[in-house]
């Protein structure tokens, strides 16, 4: 039996189909998911995550929430697909914003969408390596979403020394406003990653935790 299961493991793993060991496990916990690669989920996931992010942009012209996005990505995604989702997240609120909202097509205006996603992909590397070190408790991601916000902004505001911007743009209150924002999203996302992990549709942090702080 064990010399049929290594044998089963040589030909999956030459023919290049060998599940990952995050699948497997993710599979074992959550049998009822084990139909979809956790690969496809993951996609899926993002999708519909960064999806989400659109209605903020609809909703609250440029005011997308980076820092809650990058505090769910970096600390319950591995960093690759962390990254992906802050890159897609990204694209897509350039698209809303430059197809729907009539930002305006000038150098300083594609300069600080670029700041922008130069910012968010700073705040998710600092995310991810903080939760690949300390783990994903809700304490962590506390922190962690103060570090992305704070990350966020402050790479922001650097940008300012060779971007034009207003002083209004890092006043308190307008910063204070973003901030309740991006913790009302991130209570949002959180709560439906969770209900994504009791539903079986994503693997617990904990099974990913190898893994969380590799590309």
């Amino acid at each position: 039996m064990k010399r049929a299961s290594s044998n089963t493991r040589t030909a999956a793993r030459w023919r290049g189909i060998e599940p990952t060991e995050c699948d497997m496990r993710s599979r074992i916990e959550n049998p009822h998911a084990a139909g979809l690669p956790h690969s496809a989920r993951t996609s899926i996931w993002i999708a519909l995550v960064a999806g989400s992010s659109v209605l903020f942009s609809l909703a609250l012209a440029c005011a997308t929430p980076f820092a809650a996005l990058v505090t769910v990505a970096g600390t319950q995604m591995r960093r690759r697909d962390a990254l992906s989702l802050i890159g897609v997240a990204w694209f897509l609120n350039q698209a809303v914003g430059y197809g729907l909202l009539g930002y305006p097509r000038t150098w300083d205006s594609f300069a600080w969408g670029a700041a922008i996603g130069v910012a968010a992909v700073l705040a998710a590397f600092a995310v991810s390596m903080a939760a690949g070190r300390f783990g994903s408790t809700i304490i962590v991601a506390g922190g962690a979403f103060l570090a992305a916000f704070a990350i966020h902004e402050l790479a922001l505001f650097a940008a300012t020394a060779v971007l034009p911007s207003s002083a209004e743009a890092f006043s308190p209150s307008v910063v204070g406003w973003i901030f309740s924002i991006n913790l009302l999203a991130l209570a949002g996302l959180l709560a439906a990653h969770k209900t994504a992990v009791a539903a079986g549709f994503l693997p617990a942090p904990a099974l990913m935790r190898p893994s969380l702080a590799r590309a």
